[in-house]
């Protein structure tokens, strides 16, 4: 039994990867509209690096991660926390057999994003730059459709390659890099005509605040969605990121000619 004076509100699966979980919680903390330490969200972190892969359970065709998912849900629930965010876009693949079993919420991060691109869009097109295993998956491409606006993925091959390298290079810690690899994978984003583009990986989400060349498009970044979403399910007052930019624009004379990247898709 836990002691009721220090029972959590929000359980956390981190790990997935270790950066990413802990962008999460920085995004999570900055955005909570608070002004002293007891304002903020009692949670706890439960990081487990040592699950299997997703993506390659998922191109594989097998249920590897969801024992540990299950046993990792299950400690939260038992720590009596009454929602759980789980930081890591590909393992939601296993949403459904994980909310069946838990007590407590589990936020659904496509969810969470689906909010956040109504928050900047009323329609159009979303790049998706997220792990092999996620467009596998298909979460993203039904909630996205079903809430008006179209799932892009660019058919150039380049585009995926930027991305598995961007989230590769987070994974090693080299942010800068990763960062320029993203920047180019955004760029082909533009070129096949997005008007968003969703870091539909929380390893790029470690990238956002180190954009410097965004090609014109807003980016969406699925940790401080679902920081947000975790914040208004528990009743605590949000504000912007503060000095962590989550939607960034190109100055209007730095965009590509909207008609050139229409050609260019």
């Amino acid at each position: 039994m836990i002691d009721d004076s220090i029972r959590p509100q929000l359980g956390i699966i981190g790990g997935l990867g270790p950066l990413a979980s802990a962008d999460f919680y920085f995004k999570l903390t900055r955005m909570t509209d608070a002004l002293r330490d007891n304002e903020h969200v009692p949670a706890v972190i439960l990081s487990v690096p040592q699950l299997p892969d997703r993506t390659e359970a998922i191109l594989g065709n097998h249920d590897g991660p969801l024992a540990p998912l299950r046993a990792t849900v299950s400690t939260l629930n038992a720590l009596g926390v009454a929602c759980i965010a789980m930081p890591c876009n590909t393992a939601h693949h296993w949403f459904d057999q994980l909310a069946a079993d838990s007590r407590a919420e589990i936020i659904h991060i496509g969810d969470a994003v689906v909010a956040e691109i109504r928050r900047s869009l009323n329609r159009g097109r979303v790049a998706n730059l997220a792990t092999r295993g996620t467009l596998v998956s298909g979460f993203y491409q039904k909630r996205i459709s079903a809430a008006g606006f179209e799932h892009c993925i660019p058919e150039d091959m380049e585009f995926q390659e930027r991305v598995d390298n961007a989230i590769a290079l987070v994974k090693a810690g080299s942010i800068a890099d990763a960062a320029i690899e993203a920047e180019r994978a955004l760029h082909l984003a533009q070129l096949a005509g997005a008007h968003a583009a969703l870091l539909g990986c929380t390893e790029l989400s470690v990238v956002a605040a180190s954009l410097n060349d965004t090609n014109g498009v807003i980016v969406i970044d699925s940790n401080a969605a679902l920081a947000r979403a975790c914040l208004t399910r528990l009743g605590f007052g949000t504000q912007e990121t503060r000095g962590l930019p989550t939607m960034s624009r190109l100055r209007e004379h730095d965009r590509l000619p909207w008609p050139a990247a229409q050609r260019a898709s």
